[in-house]
């Protein structure tokens, strides 16, 4: 819903600089005697006068120009909110940078960041979307204009298990829609770069540790490694670690475990951790068939070409498996702002975030139905032919 644009300053007015106005040696800050202005000023006017009446027969009268000040405002002008379901009401920085990209890149617009809930509950910011709900730092109403989220939590709510942890569910999800995908996270199966772990298959009979014990993960895993045919239970996982006084990475830089399993953006800290620490790590492939099978079950995961040298331990293109930070939208936004919104993604945002891998616009659309598309953004897709 836009909000009405604000005055963002004065402008037009006329500052004096203090060294610029003369004044009288007996009366300090006096300007000079009125006579001297005052017969100053008639001369202005009266030779002013004559120009006036002199210049439109020497280079003819000019004709009124009518100036619309809104000529250039675009109806949909003012101000929005991307909402983002994160822990502790911190945003994160993809979505900052998603909010000034339209801030600079689309006219007449602002975007700022808000988080409905600090115990990530991605369905308060659905709802958000479809009607006002009490911001929770300052408890002022607030309506969210697109949200930043995970594709499985849409997945969810479009199926109707998604809960809000504190309100009533959204009433109508099929009128969340979607803008487009933004930035892939991979499931990442971690070994040493001389391991004798080559492939999903060699994960039997090997002891694996969940990136800090996630249930998520573990489940991911688990239907990853179902999808290749094996017993789930055939990789041991291990727990019980105080991640207090142990990261979880040294638990296989110091040889504890065979395999170590996150679910992350592409290129990570914790991968970064394992090369601080002197072990070169080596993550596996997931074949684009395991994920085929995975994404009958959800298909809110895809396959994802990631390009040579992205990853350690690969040399070529590799195979991955993906799920996507998404852009979604209430059906009521705009339908021109939408189209702006998506194309500032796709011809903009990549270079504002060096090192993390984006959605390119042949990916903006991986795993999504073409009847969920914001109407908006689907005119965009379809001039770009992926659509």
């Amino acid at each position: 819903m836009p909000r009405s644009l604000g005055t963002r300053g004065v402008r037009g007015r006329t500052i004096i600089p203090k060294e610029i106005v003369y004044t009288s040696p007996r009366r300090p800050g006096r300007l000079q005697t009125p006579l001297i202005v005052g017969a100053t000023v008639l001369s202005v006017a009266l030779f002013g006068g004559a120009l006036h009446w002199a210049l439109p027969g020497l280079v003819g009268r000019s004709e009124p120009v009518h100036v619309d000040e809104d000529a250039d405002t675009p109806s949909y002008a003012g101000d929005y909110l991307v909402g983002e379901a994160a822990w502790g009401l911190s945003t994160s920085r993809l979505a900052r940078t998603i909010c000034e990209t339209w801030t600079e890149e689309v006219d007449g617009v602002t975007f700022s960041e808000q988080v409905a809930s600090d115990h990530l509950d991605p369905g308060a910011e659905f709802l958000a979307l479809e009607r006002e709900i009490d911001a929770p730092r300052n408890g002022a109403a607030y309506r969210n204009d697109v949200v930043l989220t995970h594709n499985t939590w849409y997945t969810r709510l479009r199926e109707g298990t998604l809960d809000v942890l504190d309100g009533d569910p959204v009433r109508e999800p099929e009128n969340v829609m979607v803008l487009g995908n933004v930035s892939p996270l991979t499931l990442q199966y971690v070994v040493g770069a001389d391991s004798d772990i080559h492939t999903l298959e060699d994960l039997a009979g090997t002891t694996a540790l969940i990136a800090w014990e996630d249930p998520e993960t573990l489940e991911l895993s688990d239907l990853v490694l179902l999808a290749a045919g094996l017993d789930p239970l055939a990789m041991d996982v291990t727990s019980g670690y105080d991640f207090d006084t142990h990261t979880p990475q040294q638990v296989l830089i110091e040889g504890d475990v065979d395999v170590y399993v996150l679910l992350d953006e592409v290129g990570n800290a914790e991968l970064d951790h394992f090369e601080r620490q002197g072990m070169e790590p080596r993550v596996l492939e997931i074949p684009e068939e395991v994920v085929a099978t995975v994404g009958r079950v959800d298909p809110s995961y895809t396959s994802l070409t990631v390009e040579a040298g992205t990853l350690p331990g690969h040399d070529g293109e590799v195979n991955m498996m993906a799920s996507w930070e998404t852009l979604y939208a209430h059906a009521d936004l705009d339908e021109d702002l939408a189209y702006e919104l998506v194309g500032a993604v796709y011809e903009d945002l990549g270079d504002r975030v060096p090192g993390q891998v984006t959605a390119t616009v042949e990916q903006a659309l991986s795993g999504v139905a073409a009847d969920r598309v914001h109407p908006g953004a689907a005119r965009y897709f379809s001039e770009r032919g992926v659509l």
